[in-house]
């Protein structure tokens, strides 16, 4: 994709971000989210609830990490450098501007809870704060690096569509059961996303100009 398209979705994506902070984290705005919660919590059955627990696994600290390890080491392994910086960039990156972004806001959780960071069910005393969703954000960034290797390395538009589609609902998917799990309130998980996305394209647009992949990975030969 080139710059101008990535420039155009990053900029359309942080006013996507600053509006809903401006509209959404004052007290009027937590008041129209808990209205969108008070919603979502009349329609809700348990099998929804089962399958939105099942969803938002795929955001989890521990599912992260280990995909995270999992994918940086396969391209150590292949020697692709370019690509082992920019995914490490992008996702450990996101978690401190996650970090931060909560900081900044102090928002409060849904039923005006703040719970603390947990990994592997051990707490680190670290609150973690409502905006923007961490557990959307990481699973977003995952999903938009894994996107993106979707279409540089696979030849078949079939097979694009089909996992870019699902990978489309994942992403949908993580942040809706963020508030049907009653974690987050609606603007948490917009703008969570919104964010992700911007980040993403701003780390793109760093790293590119040090992608000589056509000579130095072998993902590039598979993807010509």
């Amino acid at each position: 994709m080139k710059n101008k398209s990535i420039l155009i979705i990053m900029f359309i994506s942080i006013i996507v971000f600053f509006s809903i902070t401006f509209i959404f984290t004052g007290e009027k705005g937590t008041n129209y989210d808990q209205n969108i919660v008070n919603w979502v919590y009349d329609i809700s059955t348990t099998t929804i609830v089962k399958i939105m627990n099942v969803i938002s696994l795929i955001g989890a600290s521990e599912v992260i990490l280990f995909i995270t390890l999992v994918i940086a080491a396969l391209f150590v392994l292949k020697k692709d450098w370019y690509h082992t910086i920019f995914f490490l960039s992008l996702s450990v990156g996101g978690v401190v501007l996650n970090f931060l972004l909560k900081i900044l806001f102090h928002r409060e959780r849904p039923g005006n809870d703040v719970s603390n960071i947990e990994v592997f069910n051990f707490s680190l005393e670290i609150p973690s704060y409502s905006f923007p969703s961490g557990h959307t954000m990481r699973s977003t960034i995952l999903l938009l690096f894994l996107l993106y290797l979707v279409f540089r390395l696979i030849k078949g538009n079939l097979l694009k569509t089909v996992l870019s589609i699902i990978g489309v609902f994942l992403i949908i998917g993580v942040a809706l059961s963020r508030l049907f799990l009653e974690a987050h309130y609606l603007s948490d998980t917009i703008g969570a996303v919104s964010i992700s996305v911007a980040w993403f394209c701003l780390v793109y647009l760093i790293v590119k100009k040090y992608d000589h992949q056509e000579k130095i990975s072998p993902f590039y030969y598979r993807s010509r």
